[in-house]
């Protein structure tokens, strides 16, 4: 998912009659919630009688207010994905000295955090408080231990990142084309901070991913907004238009050569974090405190269930299917309406809003990654149209290659559940109903990822695409790719693994095409946190067997995913007692 609110990213046949049992496939079983020692959960109180949120002049609701207000305004991007336009025509201030004020201000906040008192805060406050600190740790360790500014040239993005200002209808379009003007204006001011602030030599893949990214946003600059914005406004505004954003398609293909000609062949290995800055992201992303081993025996493990149970199936000669790529974004437009039709019927959750998706083909410069869902965000005025973004096959690569690379039916059955119904876009939804402004901007990579990942595996659960064995064989094939993402993280950043050898995992382990797994070895030199999409998966699992137990035959699928949505997107154990209450 393309994200609309502060989390870290790191990054898809029509179906009729929808409704058969799953068969005799049993899913494989999640360790307890317990086995994995995260956050505790702060919401763990006697529930306070009446209404439990503080007035909006106490303390802690004064620095919460602050802290995000000075985030947004540190990073302008935020405000405008979370719907705050007038943070429209605004870039951040990318001078080593703009980054190093921002870093001691979040040391300053940080230690505010630090200095609360927990005893008083209600529910929300506490909920707001442990999520305000874990993502003031993780910003942190990106601009200080990661130094993401000096080693990773996508990390300014933002200053080329103009699509939103195009995509999202909320004004009319003469005043976001004049947004986007003095947004490259402003971009203009910046980029030459972009290679003064990189230090060489820099990671090879992370190098080749940012060299395909600048080489999109001149596309972009140069077709899409010329395209979209021909004869907005004035002959005077389409002059001053055409001059900056050329200016700026200028600067991204000039980034893009410098990379591929300067940084390319002195390429290194240095984006392997090492074991300690590794247990370090698991903290501060995750909260998670313990051994490397026991994250690798649950990824092993899991790999083990999915990977048998693919097998069997496989051995049944599971016939496979896949959409043309003339067929690709009709099939997925079928079925994001019937996996929609299927939670209604089966009435699995509620679905806040009338919302509209529509399946685009992926941008040029996210193209990156096979799938994305992109919306506004939760504090959005008016509602938008979201894009389930769907990424063609390169067309340099080889005629194999290409065809592998479209999804087969099955995988597009488990993308479109994971990027839409009911994965981040009914999430997003829900998001939009959290209580708290922190609850609606700040989220958690595993509650996301983890959350979509697990829809696909409970959809398939409850019957949808029971009709074709194959639409299982899809969902556990997603399943595998996400288990090997676990170990190729733990590979690759602590245990000396290169890329082939993660290539080979994928493709050998995990039953990835060569296209695929190429793409995701890559990914884990700079996302090292996609980790979390199983364990996001398997907390959740966990948490839901246990609701089962505790409320046997009253037990509901739509009051269990009612009540886990409706704190916005934390770490599941922060909110594991509380939704354990709300379901009774």
């Amino acid at each position: 998912m393309k994200q609309a609110r502060l989390v870290t990213r790191s990054a898809a046949v029509g179906l009729l009659g929808l409704v058969a049992a799953c068969g005799e496939w049993t899913p494989p079983q999640p360790p307890p919630v317990a086995s994995i020692p995260a956050y505790p959960d702060p919401t763990n109180r006697p529930p306070k009688r009446g209404h439990e949120e503080k007035p909006e002049g106490s303390a802690f609701a004064t620095l919460r207010d602050r802290i995000l207000d000075q985030w947004l305004a540190d990073d302008p991007s935020l405000g405008r994905s979370v719907g705050l336009h007038r943070y429209d025509g605004k870039v951040g201030d990318y001078s080593a000295a703009g980054i190093q004020a921002r870093i001691a201000r979040l040391k300053q906040q940080r230690a505010e955090l630090s200095a609360v008192s927990a005893r008083g805060l209600s529910a929300d406050e506490a909920l707001d408080h442990a999520l305000l600190s874990s993502r003031a740790d993780l910003m942190l360790f990106q601009l200080q231990d990661l130094e993401e500014w000096r080693r990773r040239p996508a990390s300014y993005e933002e200053l080329f990142s103009v699509n939103q200002y195009l995509d999202r209808d909320y004004a009319p379009v003469v005043e976001r084309a004049e947004k986007l003007l003095e947004h490259e204006e402003a971009a203009l001011a910046q980029v030459a901070n972009i290679r003064k602030n990189l230090v060489s030599p820099l990671s090879k893949p992370v190098v080749e991913t940012a060299i395909k990214i600048y080489k999109g946003y001149a596309e972009y600059l140069r077709n899409d907004v010329v395209k979209q914005l021909h004869g907005v406004g004035s002959a005077a505004f389409q002059a001053k238009l055409g001059k900056v954003n050329e200016a700026l398609a200028v600067e991204a293909a000039a980034l893009a050569d410098h990379l591929a000609k300067v940084e390319l062949k002195k390429g290194d290995n240095s984006h392997v974090l090492g074991v300690e800055r590794y247990r370090r992201l698991l903290k501060v992303q995750e909260g998670l405190d313990l051994p490397l081993a026991e994250l690798k025996k649950m990824g092993e493990e899991n790999l083990a269930q999915n990977k048998k149970a693919y097998e069997e199936l496989v051995k049944k000669k599971v016939k496979q299917t896949r959409p043309t790529e003339a067929e690709l974004f009709g099939a997925a437009t079928k079925l994001t309406a019937a996996a929609r039709k299927f939670i209604v019927d089966k009435q699995l959750a509620t679905i806040p809003t009338e919302e509209k998706v529509v399946v685009k083909e992926t941008p040029p410069f996210m193209r990156w990654n096979s799938a994305f869902l992109d919306m506004a965000g939760p504090l959005e005025q008016k509602p938008l149209e979201a894009s389930y973004y769907i990424t063609r096959p390169d067309p340099t690569w080889p005629k194999k290659e290409q065809q592998e690379y479209l999804p087969l039916q099955g995988i597009l059955l488990s993308t479109t559940i994971h990027e839409v119904y009911p994965g981040h876009f009914l999430q997003g939804q829900w998001v939009k109903r959290a209580p708290t402004r922190a609850q609606e901007l700040l989220a958690s990579y595993s509650f996301v990822e983890g959350w979509a990942h697990y829809g696909e595996q409970m959809m398939i659960e409850e019957g949808f695409g029971a009709e074709d064995p194959q639409n299982r064989l899809g969902q556990i094939s997603d399943a595998l790719l996400r288990n090997c993402r676990v170990l190729v993280s733990l590979g690759i950043h602590t245990e000396g693994m290169t890329l082939a050898q993660a290539e080979r995992r994928f493709v050998q382990d995990c039953h990835q095409d060569k296209a695929t797994a190429r793409e995701q070895a890559v990914r884990g030199t700079f996302d090292p946190g996609y980790f979390a999409y199983t364990l996001g998966k398997i907390q959740i699992l966990a948490l839901r067997e246990e609701a089962k137990k505790k409320l046997g035959a009253r037990f509901s699928l739509k009051r269990f995913h009612d009540a886990l949505l409706s704190h916005g997107s934390p770490p599941v154990p922060l909110i594991h007692d509380r939704v354990l209450r709300e379901i009774e």
